[in-house]
């Protein structure tokens, strides 16, 4: 009897060994987060920029080589910072949904943002273009939103990803699902 029960917990031991460095190959990634990923992230933080008002921030973020700039200069953008964003400067946008198109695989990107605004708490879209220049990532406003041609590559509309900020319930889901672009 005590020869069984040795074998089998020689045999148990042996085989948990066995299978230690397969939980990689053996269990699916957790999915990402917008903050995870470099031209998500670079995206909200000009989200944020803009919605707290720091034209001048958001600015130094553009891609001024498209002509894609909300201002003509630094010092224009640094005269439109909004009056109250002293009030607004430190707050983060913290429930959001978002669809990211890759227009061009590791180069262009759209995000369509949808979250609460921080003045008036009404929930609105909000689009910005991320473009991949060398290593860094520069930034540009839909300001009436991006429309079918700007999620096109080579004449077709690319898929989206969705993705939600964290602890999102099911009915936040919802208010914050922006709709996808190709449906306007």
């Amino acid at each position: 009897m005590k020869k069984i029960l040795a074998f089998i917990s020689v045999t148990a031991v042996v085989g948990m060994l066995a299978s230690c460095g397969n939980d990689k190959a053996t269990t699916e990634p957790k999915p990402k987060t917008c903050e995870q990923i470099e031209p998500c992230k670079t995206a909200l933080q000009y989200t944020t920029y803009v919605e707290q008002g720091a034209s001048d921030k958001a600015y130094e973020m553009e891609n001024k080589d498209e002509n894609l700039v909300s201002y003509d200069d630094e010092k224009e953008a640094k005269e439109h910072i909004l009056s109250d964003y002293k009030k607004y400067q430190g707050q983060q946008i913290k429930k959001y949904g978002l669809l990211e198109y890759e227009v061009i695989p590791n180069k262009k990107y759209v995000y369509k943002f949808r979250f609460k605004d921080f003045r008036n708490g009404d929930v609105k879209n909000f689009t910005v273009g991320v473009y991949k220049k060398g290593s860094k990532y520069l930034t540009n406003n839909y300001v009436n939103g991006a429309v079918k041609n700007d999620i096109k590559h080579e004449g077709s509309i690319v898929p989206y990803k969705r993705y939600y900020s964290k602890g999102l319930s099911k009915a936040d889901k919802t208010t914050f699902g922006p709709q996808p672009v190709e449906n306007y």
